[in-house]
């Protein structure tokens, strides 16, 4: 993760506002959360909310949009500063080269890694790392929180979550498993592509289209098969992930029940506790996706770390 490092010490500030942000939008869920437990409090016993009240939920829903917003673009700047980073630090590595070693390059290789690494890292950057830092921000802040508000309860509903962590670590080392072996298969077919584009005029001279087209043919099924294949194993995989997943609600639903009944806490707080639930049972849920893409991420930061020149 060498090149991920020196990605983000260009962008020291941007990535500390991006993370800073998402813990404030985090915060102020939270403290929404506690504005409608006061809500269903009043209300379970008979009394209407005050205007103060009302006022706070109303004033508290607004910062939340807004926060809610100002991260997602501020997250979505950062990630495209990144992602031109990595796009000119790979020119920049090919600007550099002496012209005798450019020309002894495989075009269909540089061309591969463009389409493959590349787009690989972008998307991922675009799409889940920062998303990936902030889903586990709010499980760690609102595991705290929850903690400090009722500790049998978050014991008693989140110790399953054990389990489906160690069900993710196992089940996301194949979905890794079967995604690179679809991006080996698509290198394979872009740099078949490359080749025949280069060798176009001897196939046409010697008439072989047909022997060339069958070699291509081969690797396009071979790069179908195998993403159909890592498509339908992360799909079956994530499924029971997300039956495991519903495991701690359950609990949540019988112990906190049977807690709110018995008087230990109000109706407003085992609300705060189904509300919440999803910070914690949805992140897990999404783990063995969100560890299979890092992985592969990770791999194809590791191809490029030799082909990236920095601008200082």
């Amino acid at each position: 993760m060498v090149l991920l490092i020196k990605l983000k010490s260009n962008r020291k500030f941007l990535s500390l506002v991006t993370i800073c942000s998402s813990g404030l939008s985090v915060a102020v869920t939270l403290w929404w959360n506690t504005q409608l437990r006061g809500i269903i409090d009043a209300v379970s016993i008979g009394r209407s909310p005050s205007g103060a009240m009302i006022m706070m939920a109303l004033v508290t829903m607004l910062v939340m949009g807004a926060t809610n917003y100002v991260s997602g673009y501020i997250t979505g700047y950062t990630c495209e500063s990144l992602t031109h980073d990595l796009r000119m630090g790979y020119a920049r590595y090919f600007v550099s080269l002496p012209v005798a070693e450019a020309e002894k390059l495989n075009a269909g290789e540089q061309l591969s890694k463009l389409q493959n690494e590349i787009s690989g890292v972008s998307d991922y950057l675009n799409s889940n790392f920062f998303q990936l830092i902030g889903d586990a921000m709010r499980f760690l802040i609102t595991f705290i929180w929850l903690m400090f508000i009722s500790p049998t309860l978050t014991l008693a509903s989140n110790l399953p979550a054990l389990l489906i962590v160690f069900y993710v670590f196992w089940s996301s080392k194949i979905i890794s498993s079967a995604t690179e072996r679809s991006q080996q298969a698509k290198g394979l077919m872009n740099k078949y592509t490359d080749t025949l584009l280069t060798l176009f005029p001897i196939i046409r001279l010697y008439d072989a289209t047909r022997l060339a087209l069958g070699g291509y043919m081969s690797a396009i099924t071979a790069w179908e098969k195998h993403t159909i294949d890592s498509e339908y194993t992360a799909a079956k995989l994530m499924s029971l992930s997300g039956i495991l997943s519903s495991i701690p609600l359950l609990i949540l639903i019988l112990v906190g029940g049977h807690m709110a009944i018995s008087g230990a806490f109000s109706i407003g707080t085992l609300y705060i506790f189904l509300n919440l639930s999803g910070n914690v049972s949805g992140v897990l849920m999404n783990m063995p996706r969100y560890i299979a893409s890092f992985r592969q991420f990770s791999a194809n930061m590791k191809r490029l770390e030799g082909k990236y020149v920095c601008n200082y």
